[in-house]
């Protein structure tokens, strides 16, 4: 059954992305405590908000209760997302606008050098509505379901509010290619992309700020076979964030505005 559109403040979820969303709390925790030290009263404090805020969508099954924090955030997550058309639109709504200001709580200003800003700039933004590679153009405008002209034909991973933005580093790119593999720009489907930051801090949590645009980077974008043309005997996981810092990002929107090339890009 189709299911309703969801308005969240300035956010507009499909059925679909609801239902997904709540399918992906799992690999999303995951991701935001991937390769970085949290505090680990901050980890517990915020995943038993987590859960708590799952509750409020579905019974809590005293067998969760002896889950691993991560792994009961997963189960829930899947739970709701088997029972959405049961689910309180409203309390819905309330769960959804609530779920990135609470995992936000994960990133602490320490994971960054104070006395080494992570300044770089934007030397590519790339749209498209039906396929990659992206083109390249000179400037455009972000909105808060992402840049102008660009869309994901395939919904079904692609194209919920928090993976508006698709970011990546240029020296990543410029590595593939050194190493023979035919990738530029835009090939794996990124709209900008960065140059001179320590992609290593580019992570989950953390917020990206370019031209007047400010985002908040919500995931690791996976990668699929779609991007094995890019590489010259087919290993698309190397855009994999469990290879290091090569991955491209995710981002939800929190400011729309304008991004040029050249604009200086910051990461905090």
């Amino acid at each position: 059954m189709a299911r309703p559109s969801i308005i969240v403040g300035n956010y507009k979820y499909s059925g679909t992305d609801a239902h997904r969303t709540l399918l992906s709390v799992g690999s999303l925790w995951r991701h935001h405590l991937h390769d970085v030290k949290r505090d680990p009263t901050r980890v517990a404090s915020v995943a038993e908000d987590l859960a708590n805020s799952l509750t409020s969508l579905v019974d809590l099954d005293d067998r969760m209760l002896e889950l691993e924090l991560g792994a009961r955030l997963e189960h829930l997550g899947e739970l709701a997302a088997s029972k959405i058309d049961e689910i309180d639109p409203q309390k819905l709504n309330t769960w959804l606008g609530n779920l990135w200001p609470v995992l936000a709580k994960l990133h602490t200003a320490d994971t960054q050098d104070p006395a080494k800003p992570n300044i770089g700039k934007v030397v590519g933004i790339q749209a498209s509505t039906n396929s990659v590679p992206k083109t390249s153009i000179a400037s455009g405008v972000v909105n808060y379901d992402g840049l102008e002209g660009d869309r994901q034909m395939a919904r079904t991973h692609h194209g919920r509010p928090w993976q508006a933005l698709c970011i990546w580093s240029d020296e990543v790119i410029n590595m593939h290619a050194t190493n023979g593999h035919p990738i530029t720009r835009g090939s794996a489907g990124e709209n900008i992309t960065l140059s001179q930051l320590d992609w290593s801090k580019v992570r989950p949590g953390a917020t990206l700020e370019f031209g007047s645009v400010k985002t908040q980077v919500t995931g690791y974008a996976i990668p699929c076979k779609k991007n094995a043309r890019w590489f010259s005997d087919g290993d698309y996981q190397r855009l994999s964030h469990e290879q290091g810092a090569v991955s491209r990002v995710y981002c939800l929107v929190t400011q729309p505005g304008e991004v040029t090339m050249g604009d200086i890009a910051t990461c905090k």
